[in-house]
């Protein structure tokens, strides 16, 4: 048996990130995919390598891209990156009703981070 190492562990958060984003538990993710809950509880904790095939599985399900739960183990700003409370933001956001004031608010969101990100840019 190989020894998982600290890419299975990044794949097992960004997996676990997905799946919150998405409001899907464990079990009915675990359902989903052929295995029990307690594998997809090793899978996010990265403690049992996944197949490729079931990284694909996963990732369809999740409603993300493959590439995205594999990552680069250098880049993590990515899924794993994502707070408690950025999670908890985002399901909040999804339970809103399609309007001009989600829509304003998306706006402005997105307006703050651009200023965020000049801020940091400039020297």
């Amino acid at each position: 048996m190989k020894q998982v190492t600290e890419t299975d562990r990044l794949i097992g958060e960004r997996i676990t990130a997905a799946r919150k984003l998405a409001g899907i538990s464990q079990t009915t993710l675990a359902t989903a995919i052929g295995v029990t809950f307690q594998q997809v509880q090793k899978y996010e904790k990265g403690l049992n390598r996944i197949s490729a095939g079931k990284i694909v599985e996963i990732a369809r399900l999740l409603g993300v891209g493959h590439a995205e739960l594999l990552g680069s183990t250098d880049d993590v700003s990515g899924l794993p990156s994502l707070s408690r409370a950025a999670i908890s933001l985002a399901q909040a956001f999804d339970r809103l009703p399609e309007s001009a004031s989600k829509a304003q608010l998306r706006r402005l969101v997105l307006a703050l981070a651009e200023d965020v990100q000049a801020d940091r840019d400039e020297p």
